[in-house]
């Protein structure tokens, strides 16, 4: 059949219409998966779910998981709601969501899937087949290739049991040890842990250095704490850390916590601070906060709470 320049054109605009259409459903997508893990990293679980959803379903694996954990974490175990996405995300590999399953058959599937990638020296296959299979070596191999998590989660094993600690060795000393690797490995978990350890307490200067560290990475609580420490202090220095009062910069950095993340769980008390500085600051102290706040994000790592990915979540 012979085709005229007319259908020709209007095939082509067709096809042209189809595309532009597909790439904006992808650009949704995108959109969607986007702001929905980042208020899933805040802690925002009820705000996150319509975001995910639109992600999940479009087959988006992390999307998925995050889903099924808003589900399981909002009714309080793993309902078939959450199932049916971590299996899903398990069906694209996800290691997580098989060990959520937690079926034989997922467990079994999740066993053959780390065998290969912990012979290739994978840390957070290790760590996951510490999860697994609860066998503390694995915790520690995972440890010794200085998986963040992993090495934040063998302090804490140490900590809670002390029986898991080798013979002959102190328990706060490999606290510490294993802390301070997990800390300079950028784990805030880590860090805020660190910090308030005899090792670093008795000296000031070097435990305000990890709240700031703690803050300029992002995390809420980092964040808080740092705001909190330079917005008291009725004698004009903090007692905690020794800082000067500096209530601008205290101001901005509660309302960053306070702006984004309305499900954290310390947002109310963050709130009530923010109203008292407030009282001693003027209007144009309170812009210039919140405009140095807008530069901060645009600065920093984008704001979570930085739980762990599986252990105890």
């Amino acid at each position: 059949m012979q085709a005229y320049p007319d259908d020709l054109t209007a095939l082509f605009n067709l096809l042209n219409n189809v595309t532009a259409l597909i790439a904006d459903l992808n650009i949704h997508q995108e959109n969607a998966r986007k702001k929905g893990l980042e208020l899933y990293n805040l802690g925002s679980f009820r705000a996150s779910e319509p975001y995910l959803t639109i992600a999940a379903a479009a087959g988006e694996r992390a999307s998925q998981y995050a889903l099924g954990e808003v589900l399981r974490r909002r009714e309080g175990s793993v309902t078939e709601d959450a199932k049916k996405w971590y299996r899903l995300a398990a069906a694209q590999g996800d290691v997580y969501a098989l060990l959520r399953l937690g079926d034989s058959d997922s467990l079994d599937t999740a066993r053959q899937l780390l065998t290969p990638r912990i012979e290739q020296g994978d840390g957070e296959a290790m760590l996951q087949m510490y999860e697994l299979t609860r066998e503390i070596k694995w915790l520690k191999k995972s440890a010794n290739t200085r998986f963040p998590e992993a090495m934040y989660i063998l302090a804490l094993a140490y900590d809670r049991d002390n029986s898991l600690v080798p013979q002959g060795q102190d328990a706060d000393t490999l606290i510490d040890v294993w802390l301070r690797r997990a800390a300079l490995a950028n784990l805030p978990l880590a860090m805020n842990w660190y910090s308030n350890r005899p090792e670093v307490t008795r000296f000031p200067s070097l435990r305000r250095e990890w709240l700031e560290k703690t803050a300029n990475a992002g995390d809420l609580y980092g964040m808080l704490k740092y705001g909190f420490a330079v917005g008291h202090g009725e004698s004009g220095r903090d007692p905690e850390y020794g800082y000067a009062k500096n209530y601008p910069f205290s101001y901005m950095l509660i309302w960053l916590v306070v702006d984004a993340a309305k499900e954290y769980q310390l947002h109310n008390s963050a709130t009530t601070f923010l109203t008292e500085l407030a009282k001693d600051m003027s209007q144009e102290q309170i812009d210039q906060a919140v405009g140095f706040a807008h530069s901060w994000k645009s600065t920093h790592p984008p704001m979570s709470e930085n739980r762990l990915t599986y252990h105890g979540a």
